[in-house]
């Protein structure tokens, strides 16, 4: 046990990520079904994320709403909000923030994003404490496909926070890439 604490100790969250999958996966195929014990652990306790959407059409809406139940069932108190209800500000008393954001046109934030953005950009909020990951949604027959969560993944990082995973772009027949961004998670 002291070896594998060392070994997070000195691994990337990326590192670790890919450690959690990998055992997973060795558990679920070498051990009988039904046998791994359910153990709650502080850390799963305390998890608290974030889901914030931006969307016209609905669909960031429905993938974070979708995200907030796959928690909810996991026992992981999330809470789902309107990018344009939350304050820039806010950001730093957050851990953990899921952002779901479509791009509109011609790589444009959706309507109730745009605020949020120019916001977030013009702010000097220290987000050093912050892990996030973007999910973007968008069409690849446009130019600047999921060019809003490019550059909120972008801002993000330039004010300090960390990502959990590499933003995910998903295009218009978004499902097989939602579920695996999920499992990812």
């Amino acid at each position: 046990l002291l070896l594998l604490q060392q070994l997070v100790q000195s691994a990337s969250t990326e590192e670790i990520i890919w450690t959690n999958g990998y055992l997973a996966g060795f558990l679920d195929k070498n051990l009988p079904k039904n046998t791994i014990p359910t153990i709650e652990t502080p850390a799963a306790i305390a998890l608290k994320p974030l889901i914030v959407y931006g969307t016209e059409t609905g669909n960031s809406k429905k993938v974070a709403s979708n995200l907030l139940a796959t928690f909810k069932k996991n026992k992981i108190n999330a809470k789902v909000v309107d990018v344009f209800q939350f304050d820039v500000a806010k950001l730093e008393k957050e851990s953990l923030v899921i952002f779901v954001i479509s791009t509109q046109g011609e790589g444009e934030f959706p309507q109730n994003a745009v605020s949020f953005y120019e916001n977030l950009k013009a702010s000097t909020v220290n987000l050093s404490n912050l892990s996030f990951s973007v999910l973007g949604l968008g069409d690849s027959s446009y130019p600047l496909f999921c060019n809003a969560g490019i550059l909120l993944d972008e801002v993000l990082v330039e004010k300090g926070a960390k990502r959990l995973l590499p933003l995910v772009k998903a295009d218009v027949d978004f499902a097989d890439a939602v579920a695996i961004w999920e499992t990812d998670l």
